[in-house]
């Protein structure tokens, strides 16, 4: 007989390589019995005495409710004995009914994973082997029910990937291999620049790293759990950085494509991602490896390793660490793809250049002789700005940010140092212990550390095109060449505006953004087997408490816009106090007062004629300098008597803290044996704290008021002080593009949820069985109130091939920290929507967070089906369709929306926005509301098939994956009744330069050779054409071409004594080279062009990875 070392190690749908100790020197075979729902199939191979064998077994599904073990598999020469004999420990015997939930899990969707086998621990003694069979067949948890069944009725789709086809699929980690799945649209990563999905303005809103989107519905409606819990927030944005998780210890990541609120609350709205860690690995695993891109950038290392051992019968721990690095590619200039293409009037050009601005500075002074004329590069004297070819102001197609043309004296777009891929490294530790303390009762202990690291370029530093920062020159500067001078003295122009990009030899190169995330997390808790008599009989309780913080340091340098105008008003210090002058120059202001004492005049006309010391002066801060400062919370609008104290660096500082407290119970088991079987349920409740606390360390605003104050001085507000725009001073940032409040809040969430499953037949003609399921959820939650939430489904066998499954769930979202806290404020201009001509109207406004918004609602249907014909065993294939349609979601207006539906509408919660002073508005809210519609609609296909072969000998397998997502819709309806459906849109947004990335169709093809210790993995990645932006309709350069990328990865693996295995592969990531579809597309910061979708696409190339595993 076999005995209890048995252990499934894989997780894949239709092949189970299982280790054994085995006395016996004959081969065995296994038949199909009646209910048992285990196909018939050994592997039949010569087993050595006492030595492992492997066994592969094709398994449909897990017999329902409870069976004897016995039944799944008998000894050919023996029937009476039993193929796996009780476990001799609990968590071998878990072990097992962990991986029979996989191959449940396939059964709803199946599963990308073909794990190979590893070898097992020694076989328990003789007594142990010599105790009875279990009676009972595990029972488990699917992720997306709270229920522990056998997991064979499933409603809604799960797919499973296991760690094996994981590490194939991507070789960065996760996020690169979960983004090769369809459903995933817009996933945030550290390897791509533009992020999707996460709201916030300025730099500082880039703090996403590893961070997921099902349906392109959002990060922040996309669940992502570890074994089953929530993980504190990487930003106040919402979202789960999963680079922190311990790649090394996770067994398999399970995807529920549906809506899951019923089962865990808030933001499973468009489905949940649960990574499983393999709590009960025993031995050791390590890994390293090291890949490059083939023009010879974007390094990257991984090192890896996992050990767990049994700490005498009773108790087990596991240790994890990692570290990985990745050195980022700031420079397009080796990709021959990115030529900086534009378009003008309707064609694209490559390598455009600005038509209204240039490194060197262009004047604009309309009906005057300086107008359209350019500095010399020494700064020397002005020549025409010539627009030669074709040029584009302002409209086009797509739409302009930015006037370009083909030729001229311009400047070139796109050749300032700009981050494709940042740099990174990452680290994480991962310890986890348990212990029985009865054989009934199980405790538990967790922590978890993960830091990530990142350097990027961004928007060039320096810009003066007006937005956000305009330059006037004025008439007495002395930097100014006589020759402009004189001009402007013989035709009375007192001042003209400068536009200007910023350049590499001056301003450019400091514009960077470095950042620093650490996430510490602990958890406890414990398992109690409830062993008393009557109703709780048999019942399971599962009781813990979690703790995780993420903090987050971000160090950003720029244009300080509270210094650049006085800094740019230079003039001769004789001239302008006696009329004489006397060569000194300084910055005109302080000839009036000490409030800019230190100003460094700056010279920006041409380049690099401007001083270091000048330089220093308005791109950085002086550190040393100590700052206490009391602290105003926009979110409460007053101060709170709190002070901060910092000292000053040569950056500015945003430092945030996210907490998280989660404290849960629940009770499961069987309610009562129904007419078709076992009705099981489960119930329980749960208290969740979510905290922030974001303090900037910003020398310019020493109030700290970011709603209501403005660090740029306004004219006259300062003596002397001149030039300034009205946008500028009336911001509440004094650095360029870095818009962050001080922060703090809280949200406490009570909860209480129940769930049932009730049998409704069984064994009744063509249907085997049809299961109705059930689930509700209580919460209440600050400041918003009560919401429900609930779930119900069917599925059906039938045929005994077919599956039949659909549900429908209401499913919620909560507002995530910043909606509910983040507020600033700023300049605005606004129409009078009262008055004929619509009058312009220079206005405050506030805009961000509103702690009483309500949560978002979502009705979800899906409705599937999975098929296994007999004709054709091995073979899988499920459809489901899906409709998600989420009401009132939260988002802004924009200030003149709130305007128009005050005073136009006379909307009585959007009149409370509105401030009037002498009936002219003055103050506009723009804070986060319920407002808008979304609706998503698409239908997945998922083909699995696996068979032996027989072609060159040995122990052959094929295999053969198909994952495919139609999206029908992914659109928006605004509140005025705006319909925006972007579903199809691959090319880049162009009103705020995010790309959405929602292609018609996403497939996803695998094919998988082994031969022994050799394997061959082929991955083959299809994006459909799409469109630049839907409205546009059928018009020139509106369509995005389709992508198809081909991925190899060889391995090779062969035993050491003592137990040990080498693996060594080798991987090809876009085989054939596929440059991303390039769109015509600009920035107007000037010096850099987005050219593609790099969240979508695959912008690096070809690349290379080489790596080496162990395994004892």
């Amino acid at each position: 007989m076999l005995t209890d070392a048995c252990e499934i190690r894989s997780l894949s749908a239709v092949s189970r390589k299982l280790w054994v100790a085995q006395s016996a020197e004959k081969t065995s075979s296994c038949r199909k019995v009646k209910g048992s729902g285990c196909i018939e199939y050994l592997q039949r191979q010569p087993i050595t005495q006492g030595k492992p064998f492997v066994i592969t077994l094709r398994c449909v599904a897990c017999p329902r409710g409870k069976a004897d073990f016995s039944r799944h598999c008998e000894n050919a020469d023996d029937p009476g004995r039993d193929d796996v004999s009780k476990a001799s420990t609990r968590s071998a015997f878990r072990a097992f009914g962990l991986s029979c939930s996989a191959s449940i899990l396939a059964l709803a969707a199946p599963a990308v994973a073909q794990e190979e086998a590893t070898q097992p621990d020694p076989a328990p003694d003789a007594t142990a082997a010599s105790e009875p069979a279990s009676s009972e067949a595990p029972a488990i948890v699917v992720t997306g029910s709270r229920l522990r069944t056998d997991g064979t009725q499933a409603p809604i789709p799960v797919t499973v990937v296991g760690a094996e086809a994981l590490d194939a699929m991507g070789t960065s980690g996760l996020v690169e291999a979960v983004s090769t799945l369809p459903q995933f649209l817009g996933n945030q990563s550290v390897s791509a620049v533009q992020v999707s999905g996460v709201g916030g303005t300025g730099w500082f809103a880039r703090g996403g790293y590893g961070n997921l989107n099902l349906r392109g519905l959002g990060i922040n409606r996309t669940l992502t759990l570890l074994n089953g819990h929530r993980v504190v927030s990487s930003s106040p944005f919402g979202g789960v950085d999963i680079n922190t998780f311990p790649e090394e210890a996770i067994s398999s990541v399970e995807t529920v494509t549906g809506g899951a609120s019923a089962a865990y609350g808030s933001d499973a709205v468009a489905g949940v991602v649960n990574f499983m860690l393999d709590r009960n690995f025993t031995g050791l695993r390590a890994s390293a490896q090291a890949g490059i891109t083939e023009r010879g950038d974007n390094e990257t290392y991984q090192f890896s390793a996992v050990y767990g051992t049994k700490i005498g019968d009773r108790g087990h721990i596991i240790v994890s660490g990692e570290f990985a690095k990745q050195d980022g590619v700031h420079d397009y200039a080796d990709r021959d793809w990115h030529r900086a293409w534009g378009t003008v009037n309707g064609q694209a050009y490559p390598d455009v250049i600005s038509a209204n601005s240039s490194w060197d500075g262009v004047i604009f002074a309309p009906g005057t002789p300086l107008q359209g004329m350019e500095f010399l590069p020494d700064g020397s004297g002005v020549a025409p700005f010539v627009r030669s070819g074709v040029s584009m102001g302002l409209t086009g197609t797509p739409p302009a940010r930015h006037s370009v043309t083909d030729g001229g004296s311009g400047d070139p777009l796109g050749t300032d140092p700009f981050t494709l891929f940042p740099d990174a490294e990452r680290n994480s530790v991962y310890v986890y212990g348990d212990y029985e303390l009865t054989p009934s009762l199980l405790v538990y202990a967790q922590y978890m550390r993960g830091q990530n690291k990142t350097f990027r370029y961004n928007d060039p530093t320096g810009s003066l095109n007006g937005t956000p920062t305009a330059a006037t020159i004025f008439a007495d500067n002395a930097f100014l060449p006589q020759s402009v001078r004189n001009t402007m003295q013989a035709n009375n122009i007192e001042s003209f505006v400068l536009r200007r990009m910023g350049s590499m030899e001056d301003l450019a190169p400091y514009a960077y953004l470095r950042d620093d995330s650490v996430m510490n997390s602990f958890a406890g808790g414990l398992t109690w087997d409830i062993q008393s008599s009557g109703f709780m009989e048999g019942w399971q309780a599962d009781l813990y408490y979690q703790y995780g913080e993420n903090t987050r340091k971000g160090y950003q340098n720029g244009l300080r816009v509270d210094r650049i105008f006085a800094a740019l008003d230079a003039v001769d210090e004789g001239q302008a106090t006696t009329g004489t002058p006397n060569g000194n120059i300084v910055c005109r202001a302080t000839l009036f007062s000490n409030a800019f004492a230190g100003c460094e005049p700056i010279n920006l006309f041409g380049r690099g004629n401007a001083s270091a010391e000048a330089i220093d002066y308005v791109t950085g801060y002086e550190p040393g300098t100590t700052i206490t400062t009391p602290i105003f919370y926009a979110d409460t609008g007053f101060e709170r008597g709190d002070t901060f104290t910092f000292t000053t660096g040569t950056e500015k500082v945003n430092r945030t803290k996210i907490s998280q407290h989660v404290a849960e119970f629940d009770l499961n088991g069987d309610l009562l044996e129904g007419w078709a079987g076992p009705i099981v349920a489960a119930f329980g409740g749960s208290f969740r704290r979510e905290s922030i606390l974001q303090l900037v360390e910003d020398e310019t605003n020493p109030s700290s008021d970011h709603l209501n104050g403005h660090p740029v001085a306004c004219n006259g507000e300062i003596p002397g002080l001149r030039g300034v725009s009205r946008a500028d001073c009336l911001n509440t940032v004094g650095l360029q593009y870095s818009k962050v409040s001080n922060i703090i809040g809280a949200i406490d969430v009570y909860e209480a949820f129940a769930e049932t499953l009730v049998p409704l037949v069984n064994d009744a003609g063509p249907i085997d069985s049809a299961n109705l399921h059930l689930a509700g959820r209580w919460a209440n939650y600050t400041g918003s109130g009560t919401v429900w939430a609930y779930k119900a489904g069917l599925d059906v066998d039938m045929f005994d091939f077919l599956k039949l499954r659909g549900t429908y769930s209401r499913d919620v979202r909560a507002a995530n920290l910043s909606e509910r806290f983040d507020k600033t404020g700023g300049a605005a201009v606004v129409d009078d929507p009262r008055t004929p001509q619509q009058e312009a109207i220079n206005v405050t406004i506030f805009s961000g967070g509103n702690p009483e918004v309500d949560p978002e609602k979502a009705d979800t249907w899906t409705v599937g089906a999975v098929m296994r014909p007999a004709l054709l065993p091995g073979f899988s294939l499920s459809l489901d369709y899906y409709d998600i349609k989420v009401k009132g979601a939260i988002g802004q207006l924009g200030s003149q929306a709130v305007l128009n539906g005050c005073l136009i509408d006379a909307v009585p919660e959007l009149c409370e926005l509105v401030t009037l002073v002498n009936d002219t508005p003055v103050l506009i809210g723009d804070i986060f509301i319920n407002v808008n519609e979304n609706r998503v609609r698409g239908l997945d296909l998922e083909a699995n098939y696996s068979a032996p072969l027989t072609l060159f000998g040995g122990d052959e397998d094929i295999s053969a994956r198909l994952f495919g997502s139609w999206l029908f819709e992914n659109s928006e309806t605004l509140s005025n009744g705006t319909y925006v459906d972007r579903a199809g849109q691959t090319g880049i947004q162009q009103s705020n330069g995010i790309p959405y990335g929602l292609p018609d169709f996403r497939g996803t093809g695998i094919l998988t050779y082994s031969n022994g210790g050799f394997s061959t993995f082929l991955q083959g990645r299809y994006i459909a054409a799409g469109t630049q932006e839907n409205a546009l309709g059928d018009v020139p350069l509106n369509e995005v071409d389709s992508a198809f990328y081909l991925d190899l990865r060889l391995t090779y693996g062969f035993e050491l004594g003592s137990g040990a295995e080498i693996e060594t592969f080798a991987a090809v990531t876009n085989l054939t080279d596929q440059d991303p579809p390039v769109t015509p597309y600009y920035s107007v910061f000037g010096a850099r062009s987005i050219q593609t979708n790099s969240v979508l696409f695959d912008s690096l190339g070809r690349r290379f990875t080489v790596g080496v595993k162990l395994k004892m």
